[in-house]
């Protein structure tokens, strides 16, 4: 006579949040979550590249502005008002601001596709996120205090708004992986049924 081995459904959550009971052997278990694995990963790299094309050219942009007259390139969008010119004049320092943004654009490349990168043999490691959001809020800082038009602060929070963009990814990255690895630790074994 046969043994008999009951089967206990896979669970999961499917993409519109519902759960979802499935009865699967083994081997399709297997199958299932290697797929998910691969659409996962497929998933993030297309993330880090769209966030990569997106540092680049704002690093581009940044580094056309060190080059120009410093004036924020939003003034050739929204032409600055004449009362107050030296609202519209540039800010000061702005090569140094300029060098910490692209530093900090630098470092969010890092973050969102960490490589090891060595340069005279020391390691380059990027900073964690709570720095990067305190280094690129410098940037907006001074063009408040200074009084600068709007579109003059608002050329500086770029920086801010690359940060809180890697951030968010970075965090829907984490959270896909961590949901792949729990899909992988409900799957169903029973080895020598």
């Amino acid at each position: 006579m046969q043994a008999l081995r009951k089967r206990v459904p896979f669970e999961f959550k499917s993409e519109d949040g519902q759960d979802v009971q499935v009865v699967l052997d083994e081997q399709e278990q297997a199958q299932l979550v290697e797929e998910i694995k691969d659409r996962n990963a497929t998933s993030n790299d297309h993330n880090r590249i769209a966030l990569q094309v997106m540092l680049a050219l704002s690093t581009l942009l940044h580094f056309i502005y060190w080059l120009s007259d410093r004036r924020s390139p939003l003034f050739a969008i929204f032409p600055p008002s004449s009362h107050d010119p030296a609202s519209n004049a540039p800010v000061p320092f702005s090569g140094i601001l300029t060098y910490i943004a692209i530093l900090t654009h630098v470092n969010l490349s890092l973050l969102v596709h960490p490589r090891h990168v060595v340069i005279a043999g020391w390691a380059i490691r990027p900073i964690g996120f709570t720095e990067t959001f305190a280094w690129s809020a410098i940037c907006p800082v001074v063009t408040i205090y200074t009084g600068k038009a709007w579109q003059t602060t608002a050329w500086w929070c770029i920086s801010t708004i690359m940060t809180i963009i890697v951030y968010v990814v970075h965090m829907w990255v984490k959270k896909a992986d961590r949901d792949v690895m729990e899909l992988e630790n409900l799957q169903y074994r029973a080895p020598g049924a």
